[in-house]
């Protein structure tokens, strides 16, 4: 009777663990099976003979044991209640163990859905190697996790026993710490920008880019799906305080730039140069965009502390940039720019294409953009864009002779 009852306690005791950790019960039963094999293996190691060890576990059909074949012939049967208190401890052990990877798998696969989320961590340790260790809890899971170095914030302080926000990036079930997290990867800011922002959240508005050079500047572009939403001034919030509350949540001392995105990528490029305005001339080249700038302080902004705002653009856009003076333009091989319109058009009209940066045009532009970023009516815009017809005529025909000088000059070389 006695070993009836250990065994119900046993096979409850094992039906109860898989429920909590999330295992499944055929697979306790194949663990349980293993850590006996090994438990008795340590028991006979230096056993002279050796047994050969079998172990069975069935909870249906209410079995547990251990057989024991000897070389004589002789047989042993070993059930739970067998077990000495030696045994026992060693079989948790082994059995600990065994499941430790099933547990965390277990655990991991309800956790994929937090990749790309924040989550919150307690430091358990800042190894020079590894990085930040952190114990993590979600949704009542404990799992570990790390942050790598490359993750870590230049200047920012680690110590055990603080609690800090990362993004998890990746999960690596082989790991001990499983949890790959950051806090300098772009992927922080739009998680924070993700969980804070209604229009982000609900899709209005859409995060298009992001470089970051951490705990120093990010900059976002954002687009917008409704026409009445500007996407720039949801980001910010009434008085900034949006933006404010995102700083908050950042390493300390970094900035935030939001810009509109542009699917013209040289228009882009002068809106990701924020805050700088005011460029009167961009177009692009087969390695870089260029955007040229009337005067020093426009040019420095665009530039950055240590070159640090070009650099992010260039990341934003996904070309490399150039801020440059206007003494140093030289006009575009194809299209035109503002600068070479500027003695043709209105000087209030010029300073609101500069204003909005329409300073670049490889071809006509519709009558209602025009109309829309200039806030003109509609004979205002057709005059604009008679005069950007014109210069683009004129480009072509220019074009076209040089085209046709340089096939004479080579037809003049085979001939001689």
């Amino acid at each position: 009777m006695e070993t009836r009852i250990r065994f119900d306690q046993l096979r409850l005791a094992l039906e109860e663990f898989a429920k909590d950790h999330g295992v499944d019960s055929k697979r306790v039963e194949k663990v349980l099976e293993a850590a006996l094999k090994r438990t008795f293996e340590h028991k006979y190691k230096y056993a002279h003979p050796k047994p050969e060890i079998t172990a069975e576990v069935s909870l249906d059909k209410g079995l547990v044991r251990v057989i024991l074949k000897f070389p004589d012939g002789q047989s042993q049967i070993i059930h739970p209640t067998d077990l000495s208190i030696d045994d026992v401890h060693t079989l948790k052990n082994y059995f600990v163990q065994m499941i430790k990877y099933d547990i965390l798998r277990s655990k991991l696969s309800k956790l994929s859905g937090y990749v790309g989320k924040i989550v919150t961590g307690k430091i358990q340790k800042v190894d020079r190697r590894r990085g930040v260790l952190l114990g993590v809890t979600i949704d009542e899971i404990s799992v570990e996790g790390r942050i790598e170095p490359s993750g870590m914030v230049k200047d920012e302080v680690y110590h055990p026993g603080k609690e800090i926000e990362a993004v998890v990036l990746s999960i690596e079930e082989r790991s001990s710490y499983p949890l790959v997290l950051s806090r300098a990867h772009p992927n922080f800011v739009r998680a924070l920008l993700e969980r804070q922002i209604p229009e982000i959240s609900d899709g209005t508005v859409q995060i298009k880019a992001i470089a970051r050079e951490a705990g120093v500047l990010t900059k976002v572009a954002v687009a917008s799906v409704d026409p009445f939403v500007s996407p720039v001034t949801a980001l910010i919030g009434r008085k900034g305080t949006r933006i404010y509350d995102l700083r908050r949540s950042l390493p300390r001392g970094e900035s935030v730039e939001v810009v509109n995105y542009d699917p013209d990528k040289v228009r882009f490029a002068v809106l990701a140069l924020s805050p700088a305005e005011n460029a009167v001339a961009a177009y692009e080249t087969d390695d870089e965009i260029r955007v040229f700038y009337e005067d020093e302080d426009n040019l420095g902004k665009a530039k950055g502390k240590e070159g640090i705002n070009v650099i992010l653009a260039s990341r934003l856009v996904g070309k490399k940039i150039m801020a440059l003076p206007l003494s140093e333009y030289e006009p575009p091989k194809e299209g035109v720019t503002l600068y070479d319109l500027k003695d043709h058009l209105p000087n209030q009209i010029y300073e609101k294409m500069k204003k909005a940066a329409l300073i670049y045009f490889r071809k006509l532009v519709p009558l209602v953009h025009i109309q829309r970023m200039l806030d003109v009516d509609e004979a205002t815009a057709i005059r604009v864009l008679d005069i950007i017809e014109e210069a683009l005529r004129q480009k072509e025909e220019a074009s076209t002779r040089e085209n046709d000088r340089e096939s004479n000059k080579e037809e003049s070389v085979k001939d001689a």
